[in-house]
């Protein structure tokens, strides 16, 4: 394996691998976003030499890194904004003993044990409005016998972190919100009604709106008309940064009804319903099949005035490729807050009138990776998680674990738990603990030191 080196501009060839130990499971364990199933990345790190010679290890650091990028329009076609965020760092993962510059060993295993944050941004890819977020684990090992022969090498590894904190089968996204809004010249009334907050690919979001006069306004005028309505869709982007444009819109959905008709203090209503754009069928594993004897039914209704505008709905589209770490579920756009971008959504209600003054309401709303089908399925798995957190951690440790809203006490508490290294060190292996305290068994951690010295 070739790492690029901080040292030279030039590629040298590193003596050693480094890699991740093997497992059937995902680094990423708990439920990112629930702090009761102790999210954390646990794993382990494989160091190992390349030609069966010992090397000589000065240290290793270990740091949980958030790229955030945007592709900025330009005269002759896109550039790329990005910034990076160190998350987690642990420059002393591990160190040679006191007194010494450097360790000659064979290999070297390291437990690593990282904490999730609880506002961490989740890994996605938005490709109507350009925007990336992607996590990687870095590794920085360091090798040489001295300081002018010393050299360092850097490895990523990208991590996949999902957000599980806005799934639409919540009890509290499926409580209704009412928004009511009256005309500038207080002619005018408009109240619009949404079943649900928290939306997911191919799930169904539906509109309810009255528009009327004002029963409360003694001076309303006559033959006020409703001219037109419509609704909208939008995914929009807020950067934080000086060089990037602070807000960018993208209609995800536009439908307007034309209307002709005076209206009075009973209002006149109108509902919206869209199934909500979706990039690719991955969640329609979750969806029970209907029952085939439905589709011989027939629904009419007239569209001769109503003009829609959609995007992205049941259409077969080929995916460029992804960014390292992007799963399947996150390559549209979601509800999303960063420190360099943030996405979020809104429906946008505009009330064209006549003999009074327009209405637009705008009403924000959370777009999550998953629907309400999976939902149910993950919800399950959410909670078969935090059983076996309290099993592996404690009762007690996961109540003060969760109730933790700072992140160093958080790194803290978690790494009583995190087991020592184990260096292969002239044909025999023994494991280091420079971190007293209760340790947790990690799968497959000693799996090779029955063998001795373990070279790959």
């Amino acid at each position: 394996m070739l790492f690029q080196t901080t040292l030279t501009p030039e590629q040298e060839e590193c003596p050693i691998t480094v890699r991740l130990e093997a497992s059937a499971t995902s680094i990423v364990r708990g439920c990112p976003g629930i702090p009761r199933s102790i999210p954390r990345i646990e794993t382990v790190l494989n160091i190992r030499s390349i030609n069966h010679s010992p090397f000589p290890l000065r240290s290793v650091s270990v740091k949980l890194m958030t790229k955030q990028k945007v592709m900025i329009p330009t005269k002759f076609g896109s550039s790329e904004a990005f910034k990076e965020f160190v998350i987690y760092e642990d420059p002393l993962t591990y160190h040679p003993p006191m007194g010494e510059f450097s360790q000659l060993l064979h290999g070297l295993d390291i437990p690593i044990l990282i904490p999730i944050p609880k506002d961490l941004a989740p890994t996605g890819h938005s490709p109507t409005l350009g925007a990336t977020t992607i996590h990687n684990l870095v590794v920085i090992v360091s090798l040489g016998n001295s300081a002018s022969t010393e050299s360092t090498f850097v490895d990523y590894f990208p991590v996949d972190i999902k957000m599980y904190d806005t799934l639409p089968i919540y009890r509290q996204y499926n409580e209704p919100i009412v928004e009511s809004r009256y005309s500038s010249d207080n002619q005018a009334l408009i109240e619009v009604a949404i079943p649900v907050t928290s939306i997911g690919p191919g799930d169904n979001l539906k509109v309810m709106c009255t528009v009327k006069t004002n029963s409360a306004n003694n001076k309303v005028k006559k033959h006020i008309a409703l001219k037109q309505l419509t609704f909208q869709v939008k995914e929009v982007l807020e950067c934080f940064d000086g060089g990037l444009p602070p807000r960018k819109e993208f209609k995800l959905h536009t439908e307007s009804k034309a209307f002709a008709k005076e209206i009075n203090t009973q209002g006149t209503s109108q509902t919206f319903s869209i199934q909500f754009p979706y990039e690719n069928e991955y969640l329609e594993m979750f969806t029970p099949k209907e029952d085939s004897s439905l589709e011989n039914n027939e629904i009419t209704e007239s569209f001769s005035t109503t003009i829609i505008e959609s995007t992205n709905i049941s259409k077969i589209k080929v995916l460029d490729k992804l960014p390292d770490g992007v799963p399947l579920t996150h390559i549209q756009g979601f509800t999303l807050s960063g420190k360099f971008y943030s996405i979020w959504f809104e429906i946008v209600i505009k009330v064209k009138l006549s003999h009074a003054k327009d209405i637009d309401i705008h009403i924000p709303i959370i777009v999550c990776p998953f629907n309400k089908e999976s939902s149910t399925y993950i919800l399950n798995w959410i909670m078969a998680e935090c059983e076996i957190v309290k099993r592996e951690f404690g009762k007690e440790f996961n109540r003060i674990y969760s109730s933790t809203s700072k992140y160093s006490e958080m790194v803290k508490l978690i790494d009583r738990f995190r087991q020592p290294p184990v260096v292969y060190d002239n044909g025999k292996s023994k494991a280091i603990n420079n971190n007293p305290g209760p340790n947790k068994s990690l799968p497959n951690t000693n799996s090779n030191l029955s063998s001795g010295l373990c070279i790959d």
